[in-house]
């Protein structure tokens, strides 16, 4: 989606806005504003595929910003850039609203990663959305995570096989209407296998839209499981350092890889 993509900038800073334009503007079509009223102007006909904006700026912040923009154009994602004081102030219960924070001062090579991943999980869920039970779609662990992948799949209530790759591991999950019922990696099944690999940062990925009739392994939401797999990976990683190891990359979203464009396409 990243080549096709329709972004709207909006910072009141010029040095930011023509910092980020530069670095975004070879794979993507970025529009940039510097406050809101240009913004509500700019979205009053067609929204972007994405809105990156500021979160402090003279008059209306962003958050306010975004709640006007959503009024016209409900769905429209959203990425904010804010400082950590912002995030974890009056931000903490806008999770639900945005897609992803950059947390300022950050740096721009760090962002536009993480900006083309939010792209790509958009792609998917926009996939997923439109899927036919004869349609595919293919991408990469780089591209989204499993976590991520189990999440919009859950969105999406969709009837579907998620196969996974790694290093020649294959894993297999199945889905009806969303929700996660069967998962199988080598000798583990259920939810152990989901666990097994919710951290896989590479190999790839295939969603086949078709319902499957299998055995119910897992008996727990979606939602549950993942909540699980994130509580397991924190620990790890609260253990990892402890030990003075390098810990295992947290699996959620924003975790700044990149990848090639997803790509659909029919059986």
């Amino acid at each position: 989606m990243k080549d096709g993509a329709k972004v709207l900038l909006i910072d009141d800073n010029p040095a930011i806005r023509e910092l980020m334009l530069d670095s975004l503007a070879s794979e993507m079509t970025v529009h940039t504003c510097s406050g809101a009223t240009e913004a509500l102007d700019d979205t009053e006909i067609q929204a972007p595929d994405l809105v990156i904006s500021d979160y402090r700026m003279p008059g209306v912040n962003g958050l306010e910003l975004i709640g006007k923009l959503r009024a016209a154009h409900p769905h429209l994602p959203v990425v904010m850039m804010a400082s950590r004081a912002d995030i974890n102030g009056p931000l903490a219960g806008a999770g639900r609203q945005v897609e992803e924070f950059l947390e300022k001062p950050f740096l721009v090579d760090h962002a536009i990663l993480r900006i083309r991943r939010v792209l790509d999980r958009i792609a998917l869920s926009k996939a997923t959305r439109e899927a036919t039970n004869s349609t595919s779609v293919r991408g990469t662990l780089a591209q989204m995570s499993v976590i991520d992948l189990l999440q919009t799949i859950d969105m999406g209530r969709k009837n579907c096989r998620l196969k996974l790759s790694q290093r020649g591991q294959p894993c297999e999950m199945i889905f009806h209407e969303g929700q996660l019922v069967h998962a199988t990696m080598g000798n583990l099944s259920g939810e152990e296998a989901v666990y097994k690999v919710a951290g896989w940062s590479e190999g790839s990925f295939q969603i086949d839209f078709e319902r499957i009739e299998c055995e119910y392994t897992i008996h727990h939401s979606t939602q549950s499981v993942l909540l699980e797999a994130l509580r397991l990976f924190d620990e790890a990683q609260r253990d990892g350092s402890e030990d003075g190891e390098e810990a295992i990359p947290h699996p959620g979203p924003g975790d700044g890889l990149s990848g090639a464009s997803l790509s659909a396409a029919g059986d």
